[in-house]
């Protein structure tokens, strides 16, 4: 018995030593098990002056082999899109965050790109007025508020990915997504209008991008 585990010992060593040598002679992607990072979207602080939108948004990634990321978003969102209504004013607010995984791969000496795919869910509320005014005066003026709480929504998305080392503690970054709306809570007229993370609740996909800063542990 302990022949046979001094010999799967043996066995075990020999093998991750030939793994190692095959490795480090083909390339570096494997040298680090485990790479934690955690990264800011800074292109959102740009929407901070203007009266469209205000967004806070950030990350955590797990980076498995230098190849396999798992990636935890997480953000906060105030939509107030003046075209909403004619006639009125229009608000939403509320947190989301997504989850997901993919792959990456070495572009160059500095470069990651790859393709992830990702879950992401959305709580929030929408507030508003809508005007409809007779300007003959042979009707009433009518006015309706809307005040909904605790609205939900979920929806996919496929990003690719792309980095670009600065040192080895930073990273700047491109995330270009495809957002695919699966579900939220449809609402008597009006209905929702914005959703915080996604967009426009009736474009069933969204385009976007995010710049994002990386801290690289």
């Amino acid at each position: 018995m302990v022949k046979r585990h001094l010999l799967f010992i043996f066995s075990l060593t020999l093998s991750v030593a030939c793994f190692a040598q095959t490795e480090e002679t083909d390339s570096v992607e494997y040298r680090r098990v485990l790479t934690p990072s955690i990264y800011l979207d800074y292109g959102k602080l740009f929407t901070i002056p203007t009266n469209f939108e205000t967004k806070y948004e950030g990350g955590l990634e797990l980076l498995f082999l230098e190849k396999f990321p798992l990636i935890i978003e997480a953000g906060q969102s105030t939509l107030s899109p003046e075209g909403a209504y004619s006639n009125g004013t229009y608000e939403s607010e509320g947190f989301y965050y997504r989850i997901g995984t993919g792959y990456l791969s070495q572009w160059k000496a500095k470069n990651k790109i790859g393709l992830t795919v990702r879950y992401a869910s959305s709580t929030f509320s929408e507030t508003g007025r809508i005007f409809i005014e007779s300007p003959s005066g042979a009707q009433d003026d009518f006015i309706q508020s809307i005040q909904r709480d605790d609205l939900k929504a979920t929806w996919y998305e496929v990003v690719v990915y792309s980095d670009r080392k600065l040192s080895d503690l930073f990273s700047i970054g491109l995330n270009l997504r495809l957002r695919v709306l699966a579900s939220y809570d449809e609402q008597e007229i009006p209905d929702v209008y914005s959703i915080p993370g996604y967009g426009r609740s009736f474009e069933r996909t969204v385009p976007a991008a995010n710049l994002f800063l990386k801290v690289s542990f």
